[in-house]
């Protein structure tokens, strides 16, 4: 199975008058079409963890690999390129472009990478009507709602068929039936797609749709909960865990499974 993400001895530290570890010997692998929750208390490092996987921060130590290439290694502009062909990113407040069109905004990614228009029309098209949002297409998105801008912030983030994609909070700003909606489009991708995702997220309910979640205390991994046959018993037992470890559970409850 071909390892998309390699996560070896990573480690993070503010410099300040007081050093302040955030991260400490991270080590975990995500294989190709793995959809995987972080989750942790406040202040247990599962933001900077994916700030520092996402490129947006740099690690003190250890290393991160995607697709066997370590991209704080590169120069800016090859950065830049390698984030634009191989990181979809979803944020808990979408991060669209309010003076583009919903269409513009899905496109913007490929336009950034030069691919060319005629290829950028069709995959915009077809991700489009995967996600059931062709009708959004020449909508700003002010006039969409939050369910909806959240997918028109998935169609952007897969539309150039990423290695990872990494979601921050993806249902954070959204209602509990938005939520499902997202959740149940996110697990479609991951199926249908081969989508590797990795998601941090303080909702047991969202967590509970992933393969297995990663458990952070104090900058280190703490536990791993795989997921069984049952959807339930595994959002009991991240429950359980989340009570254990002082963790928020998000506003949810059993009768949302």
């Amino acid at each position: 199975m071909t390892i998309v993400l390699s996560v070896n001895q990573l480690q993070k530290v503010y410099e300040g008058k007081v050093p302040y570890q955030a991260l400490k010997d991270i080590n975990f692998k995500l294989k190709k079409g793995e959809f995987v929750a972080i989750m942790g208390p406040s202040g247990s490092g599962k933001s900077t963890l994916l700030q520092v996987i996402s490129t947006i921060d740099s690690p003190t130590g250890g290393s991160v690999l995607i697709d066997g290439k370590n991209p704080h290694q590169m120069v800016k502009e090859e950065l830049a390129s390698f984030r634009r062909r191989e990181l979809g990113f979803i944020f808990q407040d979408f991060n669209l472009i309010h003076t583009l069109t919903v269409e513009e905004n899905i496109m913007l990614p490929l336009s950034l990478e030069g691919v060319p228009a005629n290829e950028i029309t069709k995959r915009t098209r077809e991700v489009a009507r995967y996600l059931g949002i062709e009708a959004l297409l020449p909508k700003r998105t002010f006039e969409i709602s939050g369910g909806q801008a959240q997918r028109v912030a998935i169609a952007r983030a897969v539309a150039h068929q990423p290695s990872l994609i990494l979601a921050d909070e993806p249902t954070g700003n959204l209602d509990s039936k938005a939520t499902k909606d997202v959740m149940n489009l996110l697990k479609t991708l991951n199926k249908e797609m081969d989508s590797t995702i990795l998601m941090v997220t303080h909702d047991a309910y969202v967590a509970s749709m992933c393969h297995r979640v990663l458990f952070i205390k104090d900058g280190r991994i703490y536990q791993e909960i795989v997921a069984g046959d049952h959807e339930s018993e595994f959002y009991q037992r991240i429950l359980d865990m989340l009570t254990f470890l002082g963790g928020d559970h998000g506003d949810v409850n059993a009768n949302r499974l």
